[in-house]
């Protein structure tokens, strides 16, 4: 199937979907030609006791389509099980159904999915979300499912399953999170989840939110750095901490990087260090050192004891 050129979004239930000035004294170490180390305390945004409702993000969308578009792939074209996924407990099963590009109208090929929960014995099962896709270009789509909470309360589903959109800047693959209870979809945003796979971190504007996969959102907090657009996201080994990067450009050149440290249970940001030459697009963290790749794709490691930043040979 030719990748689509737009996306149109079909949902069979709605979907529901920044941070301000750091204050803080800085001390600098010696690093490399055009890096600055540091150890600096930024005062956190504190817990949230209300789950406030993000904007829906902005999303490039094909000409609402005729009615009959729909109705004649699904007529004409074959349904193939993209992938199917078991609930915890057993009692459902997310299913994603393709049906491939085919003519529809004039020169113009649209392909069809949908997302079925589909009940495992007595029962009607659901589409409880759909895309229409313009065939024959670049962008992100296709409809995946992620993994269930292990209390089968939600399913975490993606809508862009393949490619990327366009522009530059940091992007992840939104997570969409389907609530069981009342047939809800929330987007959570982009980022990871932990290694011990209880948490996501995520990007909404300019905070980084907190999911437990049981139960929802525990926190958010603004980013440590008030104007700079946030980045890639590392999960400590442990789960109990994160790095996150951010820098002063969304594209390339990067301009300053900032790498921050999050500590979980206070919520409490320390900025590791800055740098501008070279500047960074990418975290991964390693027991006790972070990896950076730059923008020239060249490694780099910070050591969290002895606080040197090193190239990789």
């Amino acid at each position: 199937m030719k990748s689509p050129l737009l996306v149109l979004i079909v949902m069979a239930i709605p979907l529901a979907a920044c941070g301000g000035p750091a204050t803080s004294r800085l001390q600098g170490t010696a690093g490399p030609a055009g890096v600055v180390i540091r150890t600096v305390q930024l005062t956190a945004t504190p817990i949230s006791t209300s789950t406030p409702t993000p904007p829906p993000p902005t999303q490039t969308s094909a000409p609402t389509a005729a009615p009959d578009i729909v109705g004649t792939i699904v007529a004409t074209g074959q349904p193939r099980i993209y992938a199917s996924y078991p609930s915890s407990d057993g009692k459902w099963r997310a299913e994603v159904v393709i049906y491939d590009c085919v003519q529809v109208v004039g020169v113009d090929k649209n392909a069809y999915e949908q997302l079925k929960l589909v009940p495992v014995g007595p029962g009607a099962e659901k589409i409880v979300d759909s895309q229409l896709q313009y065939c024959g270009g670049l962008g992100a789509y296709g409809l995946e499912g992620l993994f269930w909470s292990p209390n089968s309360r939600y399913f975490y589903y993606t809508d862009a399953r393949e490619g990327v959109p366009d522009g530059c800047g940091y992007w992840e693959r939104p997570i969409i999170r389907l609530d069981m209870a009342d047939w809800t979809a929330k987007r959570l945003g982009g980022g990871p989840l932990s290694p011990d796979k209880t948490k996501i971190a995520t990007w909404q504007g300019q905070e980084l939110v907190l999911w437990d996969v049981n139960q929802g959102e525990t926190a958010r907090t603004a980013a440590a750095v008030s104007g700079a657009t946030a980045g890639s996201i590392a999960w400590s080994p442990d789960s109990q901490a994160l790095v996150y990067l951010q820098n002063s450009s969304d594209c390339y050149p990067l301009g300053r990087s900032y790498i921050v440290h999050l500590d979980l249970h206070t919520l409490q940001h320390t900025l590791l260090l800055e740098s501008e030459t070279p500047s960074f697009g990418t975290v991964i963290w390693d027991a006790n050192r972070i990896r950076l790749f730059d923008e020239h794709s060249v490694e780099w490691t910070y050591d969290f004891v002895t606080k040197d930043l090193k190239p990789i040979p």
